[in-house]
């Protein structure tokens, strides 16, 4: 029997876990670096123990020692990086720990996305033709010696080129090997894109997986991905948890899930978990494992397997009624499953919920989360609720740029689909995140779109409709901001020193109305004027609004006989502003700013706090527009930082390796016109 468990993440990975041990009577472990120390994962634990360094999540060695010094006897991975590193496993394993997961040789077989497909074909798996490319360009072979398993990639980096000998048409997919979760992943169109899209992969396959191996497969477009939950104990026994569609993504990366799948017929559910089975015997699985397909006209393909738990999961908690984690530490302690998995009931819809900026093209966000309210959750990493929350993060924690800018998993579960996604869309649109911008309104955006309730959705979803829409309009930050305006008035007159019952600017005659301005989310400058007269309030082009009450938390107005109440919440240099018309974030602006530094013109400020990945270019060098000319890594990704104009490099102020603020300038192109003159 385990004692006591340690867990090799962090955030709401490790916090899933502990809710289960919890209820089994584990002790747990927390691991932490120094970037999250305060982290809730850290103080929900029994013991915890330091890593230091902000990257040694990903370092085994440090994690069996960490083991090793809190008394743990067993090691659960959770579900990030190192739950799928076979030489982890084996080390938690030699250490004389118990192993949370499926074998070394197992993790090991489904570790190269390139040996599992050969694996799943020989065990009766479709999947889709793909070539794997060679680590570096190879020599160029003699005339009619290319060969369908090494592709003449070295011609494709010398400009277009025919396709080579075995090269699946276009368009094309490039991935990592020993990839996940979109990253190390590019699509080609055309053979001029091929040699710049397998460098990019393979660049950022290496950084994140240590292993820089990529290969080609078609491109299916239009196609759902949907994944089946399998488990399997150590006496021969595979469950198959019926499947999970996955095709709301960005990036290739998913974005919602749900279970089951709106697409999928019981004909075809079958055929999805007898294939899925085939795979976890074909490798003696043990454990939780997920195995991922494409679905398309033409039937359905093997993608991968994971060998682990993954991030959505808890949508098949919810319709089969099991607690995942539970079964995966009694399969570790021996346990046999029942001979049949539980029948499903109902449907689950999961929501990443992200720190990034849909202004800035959805670049991460970092900061201190000063609100962060789901209302209407009635459970919280545990089965049995119609609104869950997995959440990695609480009110007034500092989000970081060393890790991924997720926030929170909401879970939803109903009887059938519609009721499960009128639920969600309206407990996020209610929800209240002060502090850091989202993908909140976007997330909302896809549950009340048609398309997405008549289940008319593939990958390609996102790319192709334009589905965001803020919560809150253009009347909505209007009247909005007015409240914001008399909450503030009110905050003035609670803290007068004297005279204050008296209303703000108050005058015996008529005078000057009251005015403030603000900047809205989307660059938008609101700006209202009003006055506070014996007959009540009087609001430039806000006919027919009353004030019913104002305190500087909350203000209640009243348009069309309707009455709307607003939060007003103030935090230093800013207000968030929650109602019924939307959530509003407004920027007070200064009625006698302080003068600010300004840049100079064609410099390229860092949008994020990072790391210099790369420098693509020299002092000097003359630069097209949109030519990339710094990489930047933040939360686990590279971002481009391009060039905004055609001209000369002038000013280069970074070197690979600098840490560097947002805003920082990291160079000044000076736009050709200038430098000619």
């Amino acid at each position: 029997m385990i004692r006591r468990l340690l867990v090799a993440n962090r955030g709401e990975i490790a916090r899933r876990v502990f809710r289960t041990c919890q209820e089994l009577g584990i002790e747990t472990v927390a691991v932490f670096t120094d970037a999250d120390a305060s982290a809730p994962h850290v103080a929900e634990a029994d013991h915890a123990v330091r890593l230091g360094d902000p990257r040694a999540y990903l370092d085994p060695g440090r994690i069996v020692e960490a083991a090793r010094r809190s008394g743990a006897d067993a090691v659960h991975p959770g579900y990030g990086f190192l739950s799928e590193n076979a030489t982890f496993a084996q080390a938690v394993i030699d250490a004389g720990l118990t192993w949370i997961g499926p074998s070394p040789e197992a993790i090991a077989a489904m570790g190269s996305k390139i040996e599992a497909k050969a694996l799943m074909a020989e065990a009766g798996v479709p999947v889709l033709p793909s070539i794997a490319l060679p680590d570096a360009p190879a020599p160029a072979p003699a005339p009619g010696e290319a060969t369908p398993e090494e592709p003449a990639l070295h011609e494709a980096q010398a400009g277009p080129v025919p396709p080579a000998p075995g090269l699946p048409d276009m368009p094309l997919l490039v991935k990592a090997s020993a990839g996940g979760g979109g990253r190390g992943m590019r699509v080609v169109y055309n053979q001029s894109e091929l040699a710049g899209a397998v460098e990019s992969a393979r660049r950022e396959a290496l950084a994140a997986f240590a292993d820089g191996t990529v290969f080609v497969e078609p491109l299916l477009e239009r196609a759902r991905h949907v994944e089946v939950q399998v488990l399997a104990d150590s006496h021969g026994t595979v469950w198959a948890l019926g499947e999970r569609e996955c095709s709301v993504q960005r990036r290739h990366q998913k974005v919602i899930e749900e279970a089951p799948s709106p697409a999928v017929s019981p004909e075809v559910r079958r055929e999805l978990c007898d294939a899925a089975v085939r795979a976890a015997k074909a490798i003696g699985y043990v454990g939780a494992g997920t195995v991922e397909f494409l679905l398309g006209e033409g039937g359905f393909f093997f993608l991968e397997m994971n060998t682990r738990l993954q991030v959505e999961h808890p949508v098949t908690e919810c319709v089969y009624g099991v607690d995942l984690v539970r079964l995966q530490l009694e399969i570790a302690e021996g346990a046999q499953l029942a001979a049949l998995p539980p029948s499903p009931v109902g449907h689950a819809i999961e929501v990443r919920l992200y720190a990034e900026d849909p202004a800035r093209g959805w670049l991460p966000q970092s900061g201190v989360l000063h609100l962060f309210e789901v209302p209407g959750v009635d459970a919280e990493f545990r089965l049995g609720g119609r609104l869950r929350l997995d959440s990695g993060v609480v009110t007034g924690d500092e989000v970081g740029v060393h890790y991924d800018p997720m926030l929170a998993k909401v879970i939803s579960f109903g009887e059938t689909r519609a009721e499960a996604a009128r639920r969600l869309a309206s407990a996020l649109a209610r929800t209240r995140i002060h502090g850091l911008t989202t993908n909140r309104d976007l997330l909302v955006s896809v549950l009340r779109h048609p398309d997405f309730l008549s289940g008319a959705i593939d990958t390609s979803f996102l790319d192709r409709q334009p589905v965001f829409t803020p919560l809150a309009g253009a009347a909505a930050v209007r009247i909005s901001a007015l409240a914001a305006a008399l909450a503030g008035a009110a905050a003035n007159r609670a803290s007068a020193p004297v005279l204050a019952g008296l209303p703000g600017g108050w005058r015996n005659v008529v005078s000057q109305p009251q005015r403030a301005a603000f900047d809205g989310e989307r660059g938008e400058r609101v700006e209202v004027a009003y006055r506070l007269t014996r007959d009540g309030l009087a609001a430039e082009g806000f006919d027919g609004v009353t004030l019913v009450s104002a305190d500087p938390g909350r203000v209640v107005l009243e348009s069309g006989a309707v009455r709307h109440a607003f939060d007003v919440a103030a935090y230093p240099g800013v207000l968030h502003v929650d109602s019924a018309l939307g959530p509003v974030r407004l920027t007070p602006v200064e009625r006698l700013p302080e003068p600010v530094e300004r840049h100079v013109p064609g410099s390229l400020p860092a949008p994020m706090p990072g790391t210099v990945l790369r420098v693509e270019v020299a002092k000097g060098d003359t630069v097209t527009a949109g030519q990339p000319v710094v990489v930047l890594e933040a939360m686990k990704m590279e971002h481009q930082i391009v060039s905004p104009a055609t001209g000369v490099l002038s000013v280069l102020n970074v070197t690979p390796g600098l840490q560097v603020e947002a805003g920082a300038v990291l160079a000044v192109i000076e736009e050709q016109a200038a430098a000619e003159q």
